[in-house]
């Protein structure tokens, strides 16, 4: 109820009226009040006058002295420059009610009495216009500008030091600009519905205990442009609405001090609307309870929360403002109990310890955040706080915490765009109920065990598209534990000083997908300790250490602190791990049990090893169709003092490829087991392994000497990888089983004493070897006892097979067993019966060359015949040389056949000029020791004619032409010894000039002379069976001069006699070439010099043919003797093999030449040549000649 009743004359009334303090409405009774004007009931009016009977009264006696006055509708009052005072209690200074109205200027006001206003407008109509000048009051709860109940006051230009309220409007309208408030009580104030405040370019000060600056209630409106508004005082507020009122303030500033002190305050429903206004707090900066705030433009300062809102009617709507928070355990911005904030560019910034800049609290509780920054300092201080079921949403944020950036408990963030530097951890959720999702951010962190994004207490996150930064040593990118779960997709992790990537440990798990890890500082990639589980698909990582620190760099490590937590799990596919540095290692187990998975994924470890256990590790790997490249592979625990590592199981298919050394401390190793499987393949030596399998259709690649417990072999190779250099030793010190395995090895093929890899067994053996042997660089000889190539110490239950030739040099190579365990390759067959060691070369007697070694062993001391191997390769380069020396060979007969005929039109003989030659040769010849025959089918044409023809004395001839042919040949050579074969072939062409002069044309008697010269280029190639293919080119000059005399003799002169002798000079020539295998091949036997003497016996029964048919035949027969000055032959390496039986030859054709027609004429003849063993060759001819 009021209180402090009062009687005064009311001149409107004529008549006594009581009066009563105005309460503010639910404002403490603490605060300042006003006065509130009203009727008094008729009944107490009564009752008060006859309790006065006694006594005269007198109006003007009871009334106060209002300074101005005027009642009515109509009634005016104009003041200028007067000075007004009035010292009674209730005595306003100037007073206008009833519709009456002041016009006021250049004036000063003062009271002195209690609740006694300066100036007063009451009623509807009532209005005052005010300017210039001053307003004082002195006295108990006196007011400066008051409009009452539908009153108008309009003041400009005021300065006011007031007891009360310097500007008051209830139910009414107050409008004031460039005013000084002073007050000890309120400094502007709203009350009731339909009361308008409008304040403006003014400056308001109120102080005292509970004092308000500027203040709306039930449902009052007050409006505040760049009013500058100060409250001092314990639990003052700058600004305070309620019940339904508003409050809009533009611009300006509002400064509170005092302890407990508020900004702004809106309770109740209350709408506040601010922009462009600086707030600075002793308290808090905004607080809103179950009110509405929309706020723009500001910068607010508070020592408490700078905005508060709590209460699930509660909605801030702020935008381009900026927060700054100095006190401890505070925030910049606290919304709870289901309030509801919106921030639009927010910056924010708090410092003191354990502070806060956004804080979300609560069920239904919601912060969304679009723009702005935030900025933490002081121990403990985060950025963005969710918290108790609450929401925060955030897009496009910079957060820079000595805390966590943003953190979560039971409650959920949504986070896009976000840029975060922590000092702790960029983001940390914890809580069965919480869920991150971070979209398109940067984050950095560096706590120990946090880093950038950090999850546990089964809460779980999402983040995608985001880069995450881990900056100390014991931070992570990503950390999931104690059952935490992160899910990530298309994330970049950079990590320095040694930290981590991915952690997860005490059973949490992390689903990364699309992902980048990235180091120059060391540090580990993946890491799962007690129980964590990391699955990774398509991630890259690059780790390296180029700083130079003692840091490790890991792709994957796995450890165990706590053996209450189950196994740790790493899977990691289609991906690629690239781990360089001094310390590099791929997967590093300790003190655990560890299941790694690595599928579709290449991991490449430079100067390190792939796989390190140490301390009681129990590790697995399985690897699917990838590739693990690095120096070591396998290496045991290096700390002598540790437990021993219980297993290394490395489980390799489907294509996986492996390189790097195995090595395993045996003292320190339980057991160890690698096995490839599914056309896998490892490259490198073992040291220490207990059992390798290799099974499927996979490949060892022995790289070292090696030395193995068990070796199991199923389908799969074993090869010793060739080093012409450096030959290796396999030692299996257990047992050697075998199905279907191949054995590839290489030794520098040579004797007995010859260098290269050893597979040595010193348990039993068993099931089927296949054994391919490489020549490395061995120029081959003659073996005696065999070259050590298996040695078999246990039982021998299985076969080692040669698979495929062994050659070196002219040799073939067998691999046998002897009776000392030894599986030994020999270049020799040893027969029972004893004899000289003098190999017949198989030189001809009148050559003086043979190919033997040269070595004698005494005749005291007989030896087994031994018989080596030659290649057959030998016989096809002997015959392709052979070949292209001889193909266009040539004489002149060849080409001559009959050239001239009769022609009935002129009556004269005339010589053709074009001809055609086709020949086809088939021949056999035999190398000088008998083991290898070859055969030779080649097929050649020839295209020539004169150019030039002349003659000294009309009988004779000289002619002058040119020439062009085509060949092919193609060679078999099979060894008697060996059964094994081999192809040469040899195509090519030639082109030459050729000259001859005949002593009686006509006749074709008496001497002639015949010479040619041709170019020869061919190309050749010899395929051996069981090996590649050899190609490579000749070239060369092939010239002749041939000279003979024809005697004719008989009745008729028709039969002749031509002894002829020819010389051929043989330039054919092939460079030096290597084989594949490394045999040095040189051809010998070009500039060969073939001789020809020789005899031909012809029958030319001319006239007769010609008459009777207009044809004409002349069968002849031709006996020669050869000699080649130089055998064809084949050095390969350091052993010469040549062509048996070519040196002296002799021939004979028999051939006929006949005109068919009076303008063409043909040739053809059959040749058998044969040699001494088993050379001999058979060729028919047949030529064609044109006239036109």
């Amino acid at each position: 109820m009021n209180k402090n009743y009062r009687v005064v004359w009311n001149h409107s009334l004529g008549d006594y009226i009581v009066t009563s303090e105005l309460a503010r409405g639910k404002v403490k009774s603490s605060a300042s009040s006003v006065v509130n004007d009203f009727v008094c009931p008729s009944l107490i009016r009564m009752i008060f006058i006859s309790s006065l009977s006694a006594l005269t009264v007198n109006p003007a006696w009871a009334a106060p002295a209002y300074g101005e006055y005027a009642s009515g509708s109509g009634n005016m009052l104009n003041i200028d420059g007067k000075t007004i005072d009035t010292n009674e209690i209730g005595a306003h200074g100037i007073f206008i009610e009833k519709g009456a109205s002041a016009d006021v200027k250049n004036s000063d006001v003062t009271t002195a009495g209690s609740k006694a206003y300066a100036v007063y407008a009451a009623g509807a109509g009532s209005n005052i216009n005010i300017e210039g000048g001053s307003i004082t009051t002195t006295g108990a709860n006196s007011h400066g500008l008051v409009a009452g109940n539908g009153g108008k006051i309009y003041a400009n230009n005021i300065k006011m030091n007031v007891s009360g309220t310097g500007l008051y409007a209830n139910a009414a309208t107050a409008e004031a600009k460039n005013i000084d408030v002073a007050s000890y009580g309120y400094g502007v104030h709203g009350y009731g519905k339909g009361a308008v405040v409008n304040i403006s370019d003014s400056n308001v000060t109120v102080a005292g205990k509970g004092a308000y600056a500027v203040l709306g209630e039930n449902g009052a409106k007050t409006i505040s442009n760049n009013v500058s508004y100060f409250a001092d005082g314990e639990g003052a507020f700058g600004g305070w609405v309620n019940g339904g009122s508003q409050l809009d303030i533009i611009g300006g500033s509002i400064t509170t001090t005092g302890q407990g002190s508020i900004g702004v305050y809106g309770k109740s429903g209350a709408l506040m609307n601010a922009d462009g206004v600086t707030i600075t707090s002793a308290g808090y900066g905004v607080y809103a309870d179950n009110s509405k705030f929309n706020i723009s433009n500001m910068t607010i300062n508070s020592t408490l929360n700078a905005i508060y809102g709590a209460g699930a009617n509660t909605e801030l709507n702020i935008s381009n403002t900026n927060v700054f928070t100095q006190g401890d355990n505070t925030s910049g911005i606290f919304v709870k109990n289901g309030a509801v904030g919106k921030f639009e560019n927010i910056h924010v910034e708090v410092s003191g310890e354990k502070t806060y800049a956004i804080y979300a609290a609560g069920k239904d509780s919601k912060v969304d955040i679009s723009g702005g920054s935030v900025t933490t300092q002081g121990v403990n201080s985060h950025g963005l706080v969710a918290g108790e079921k609450a929401e925060l949403t955030v897009d496009t944020l910079q957060i820079a915490s000595s805390g966590y950036g943003m953190y979560a408990n039971q409650s959920v963030i949504n986070a896009t765009n976000v840029k975060i530097e922590s000092a702790t951890s960029g983001v940390y959720g914890t809580g069965a109920d919480t869920y991150i999702n971070i979209t398109s951010a940067e984050v950095s962190g560096k706590e120990n065990n946090g880093g950038a994004v950090k999850i546990s207490g089964s809460a779980s996150a999402n983040v995608f598209n985001s880069k995450l930064i881990a900056t100390e040593l014991n931070a992570s990118g990503l950390v999931a534990s104690y059952s935490g779960m992160i899910n990530a997709r298309d994330i970049d992790v950079a990590i320095t000083k040694g930290a981590y990537g991915l952690t997860t440990f005490f059973s949490g798990k992390i689903d990364v997908q699309n992902a980048s890890i990235n180091s120059s500082s060391g540090g580990v990639a993946l890491f799962a300790a007690s129980g964590g589980k990391i699955n990774a698909e398509n991630i890259v990582i690059d780790i390296d250490n180029v700083s130079g620190s003692d840091r490790e760099s890991v792709a994957i490590w796995t450890s165990n602190s706590d053996i209450n937590y189950s196994d740790q799990n790493v899977t990691v596919n289609d991906s690629t791990l690239k781990i360089k540095g001094d310390n590099a290692i791929g997967i590093f187990t300790k003190n655990t049990r560890s299941d790694i998975n690595i599928n579709n994924t290449a991991m490449l470890v430079e100067h390190g090893t792939a796989i390190l256990a140490e301390n009681a590790a129990s590790t697995t790997v399985n690897l699917n169709n990838s590739t693990l490249l690095s120096k070591k592979l396998i290496e045991s625990s290096r700390i002598e003092s540790d437990n021993n590592v219980r297993s290394i199981i490395l489980n390799a298919s489907n294509y996986s490829v492996l390189t790097g050394d195995i090595d395993i401390n045996r003292n320190k190793m339980d057991e160890s087991v690698l096995t490839l499987k599914s056309d896998s393949a490892w490259s490198g030596a073992a040291n220490g392994l207990q059992t390798l399998n290799v099974e499927e259709g996979s490949r060892w690649n022995i790289t070292g000497h090696s030395s193995i417990d068990n070796l199991n072999v199923r389908n799969s190779v074993l090869n010793f990888e060739q080093n012409n250099v450096n030959f290796k030793t396999l030692t299996v010190n257990g047992d050697y089983v075998a199905d279907n395995a191949t054995l590839i090895m290489s030794l520098a093929l040579s004797d007995d004493k010859s260098d290269g890899d050893l597979f040595h067994i010193t348990g039993n053996s068993s099931g089927i070897t296949q054994v391919q042997v490489h020549n490395a660089g061995g120029k081959g000889s003659k073996t005696i006892e065999g070259i050590k190539l298996i040695k078999i110490e246990g039982s021998q239950n299985g076969e080692f097979k040669q698979d495929g030739r062994i050659v070196a040099g002219a040799y073939d190579y067998a691999l046998i067993q002897d009776s000392n365990g030894y599986w030994r390759l020999n270049s020799s067959l040893t027969s029972g019966d004893p004899e000289e060691v003098g190999e017949d070369n198989g030189g001809e007697g009148d050559s003086g060359e043979g190919s033997g070694d040269g070595s004698v062993i005494s005749p005291e001391k007989p030896q087994p015949k031994r018989t080596h191997r030659a290649r057959p390769e030998v016989g096809s380069y002997i015959a392709n040389l052979a070949a292209a020396s001889n193909m266009f060979t040539l004489r002149a007969s060849d080409r001559a056949g009959i050239t001239d005929y009769f022609d009935p039109i002129t009556g004269k003989y005339e010589k053709t000029t074009l001809w055609l030659r086709n020949k086809g040769a088939h021949g056999h010849f035999n190398e000088n020791s008998g083991q290898l025959k070859s055969t030779t089918n080649s097929y050649m044409t020839q295209l020539g004619g004169d150019v030039a023809q002349w003659s000294l004395n009309g009988t004779d001839r000289f002619n002058l032409g040119v020439m062009a042919g085509y060949g092919n040949a193609k060679s078999f050579t099979r060894s008697k010894l060996t059964g094994y074969s081999a192809k040469g072939q040899v195509n090519g062409y030639n082109t030459g000039l050729y000259a001859g002069w005949q002593q009686d044309s006509v006749m074709k008697t008496g001497g002639f002379i015949d010479t040619w010269a041709a170019y020869n280029g061919f190309s050749n190639s010899v395929k051996g069976e069981g090996i590649g293919q050899e190609s490579y080119k000749s070239k060369g000059l092939v010239t002749s001069i041939e000279s003979g005399y024809t005697f004719t003799f008989g009745d008729e002169k028709n039969r002749s006699l031509q002894p002829h002798a020819q010389i051929i000079w043989m330039g054919v020539k092939t460079a030096d070439y290597t084989e594949q295998n490394g045999t040095r091949v040189r051809a010998t036997g070009n500039n060969n010099v073939q001789t020809r003497v020789g005899v031909r016996v012809a029958l030319d029964d001319q006239e007769k043919w010609i008459d009777a048919k207009n044809m004409r035949f002349i069968p002849y027969a031709d006996l020669s003797w050869l000699h080649n000055s130089r055998k064809f032959g084949s050095k390969m390496d350091d052993v010469l093999i040549e062509q048996a039986g070519s040196r002296n030859i002799g021939t004979a054709e028999l051939g006929l030449d006949a005109q068919l027609h009076k303008k063409i004429n043909l040739t053809g003849n059959i040749t058998q040549t044969v040699g001494g063993k088993g050379f001999n060759e058979s060729s028919a001819s047949l030529g064609l000649q044109v006239s036109f």
